[in-house]
């Protein structure tokens, strides 16, 4: 599968496979913070925020960093593998800008719902486009 001083990294969403591929190490925001993980770590299983995930490959004189945007969901850490299965799984470099129209729109539906499910949709969706406004401006 890979050598011990790599990973294997997948990263799916339910539309498509986003990422594929050796790394050095992989970094992601969990729910309740950051989590690194490099060669030999030890199994785990976290739940993911909304965020970005970083993949570096490459070889350690010459690193390369993708960078995904993460709409929650979950890592794997087995054997030296790392999959993330999330809600919705983009490259960085492919978002397109945020309409602030469409952030707006959120706020007023969110102020306005009364069932606490739909407005809690409502708020990680109105999350999702701060995180990926705020992520296209870091690039």
């Amino acid at each position: 599968m890979s050598e011990k001083n790599t990973l294997y990294v997948d990263i799916i969403s339910p539309e498509k496979p986003v990422y594929s591929g050796e790394a050095l190490s992989v970094t992601a925001k969990a729910w309740d913070g950051e989590v690194g993980i490099l060669p030999g770590h030890a199994p785990m299983v976290a739940k993911l925020g909304i965020g970005e995930v970083r993949v570096t490959r490459g070889t350690l004189a010459d690193k390369v960093v993708d960078r995904f945007a993460i709409k929650q969901g979950y890592l794997e850490v087995s054997h030296n593998k790392v999959v993330v299965l999330s809600e919705d799984a983009q490259a960085i470099a492919d978002l397109k800008g945020v309409n602030p129209e469409d952030m707006e729109r959120l706020v007023k539906q969110i102020a306005e719902e009364s069932d606490p499910k739909r407005k809690a949709e409502l708020q990680a969706d109105l999350e999702w486009l701060k995180s990926c406004d705020k992520l296209l401006k870091g690039v």
